[in-house]
Formats: C-alpha cells, structure tokens, sequence
C-alpha cells in the first residue's frame, strides 16, 4: 500500500494540542512592531510560509490580518491575559496588522527558512516518543507550523477548557477536516 507524503497544518482554538513538528533552521525577522493599547503597523511583505509571533504584558491581546489593501484576511491572536504565542500563515503578499490590545506588546514578523535535520533539545520539555512527530501547545487560538508525516498516524490532545476545536490543513492552506470539536 502506498502513502501519500502530506505537508499539514493544524490550527487550534482551546489550550493544549499535541501532534506533530520538526526543528526549523534559517528563520529570519521580516519585521518588528511594538507598542500598547490599539495600532495598525506599516505593511509588510514576505513569502510563503511565514509565521507571527507576539508577547503581549496586558489583559488582552487581538490580532487582525488584513491585505495591504485593506481585506481581512483573519484573526491570529484573540488572547485574555498576558502570554507569548504565534501563528503560522501559509500564504505570503503584502500584509499589515491591527492590534487591539490592553497593555504592552511586542511583535515579530517571521520569514520561516525550512525544515532542519537536526532537532535541538529543551531541557525543560519531557521527551518525544519514537513515533511522535512534534508536540504543540498554548492557550487560545494558534496556527501551528507545518509538519510531515507519511502513512496511518494519528493526533492526540489533551484540552483543558471550555472549548477545544482543532482544524486540519496542508501546508497551501487547503482544509483537510476537523479532527477535533468539543466543549468541556
């Protein structure tokens, strides 16, 4: 039987999802933004495969993607409380984002580089078991990186919440499905 090699993207809105990643090499800062309370940034312009990544001090924090021209293109941040987070966005173009938040912010704008072969070790996390490809986590809503896999494999999660929804998609952007839904 053969198998497919997929590219996949998991995007959650709840606490803890556990599946699957790989070590990157080569990300570069596009751009940085910082600030408090509400502000829309410049545009900016990077490729496919570029990712968002925040450190907000207040009590909320609110992320809107939109088209240099104006169209919204999503939400990657919708936070209560302090936290650091990021999401992916698989689509690259020329991009601005309004921040709505209570408190101090930090942003930065990622061009990912790729996938590296050699996978650096956080002491601080519990290891990997040999057939787990990557392990994800946060609190609210997040666009993972994308990850590999080939043939039968599965996602596991552990939500701890109010509600948990887990949404599947290629590396493009396509919607593969909607492994995960729940309340509770």
């Amino acid at each position: 039987m053969k198998f497919k090699i997929m590219k996949l993207l998991v995007v959650f809105v709840g606490v803890i999802a556990f599946v699957s990643s790989s070590a990157f090499a080569q990300d570069s800062v596009v751009k940085e933004f910082s600030g408090s309370g509400g502000k829309n940034t410049r545009p900016f312009t990077v490729k496919d495969g570029w990712e968002i990544q925040w450190d907000a001090k207040g009590d909320i924090f609110q992320l809107f993607l939109y088209t240099a021209n104006g169209d919204m293109v999503g939400v990657p941040a919708n936070q209560q409380g302090s936290g650091k987070g990021s999401s992916y966005q698989a689509k690259g173009g020329q991009y601005y984002l309004q921040v709505n938040a209570i408190g101090n912010w930090a942003i930065k704008v990622v061009q990912i580089g790729g996938q590296s072969s050699s996978v650096k070790e956080d002491k601080n996390k519990p290891k990997k078991t040999s057939s787990e490809i990557a392990t994800f986590s946060g609190s609210g809503g997040k666009n993972t990186r994308p990850f590999t896999t080939t043939g039968p494999w599965e996602i596991q999660w552990d939500a701890k919440g109010d509600i948990f929804q887990l949404f599947l998609y290629t590396a493009n952007g396509d919607m593969v499905g909607v492994p995960a839904n729940q309340q509770g």
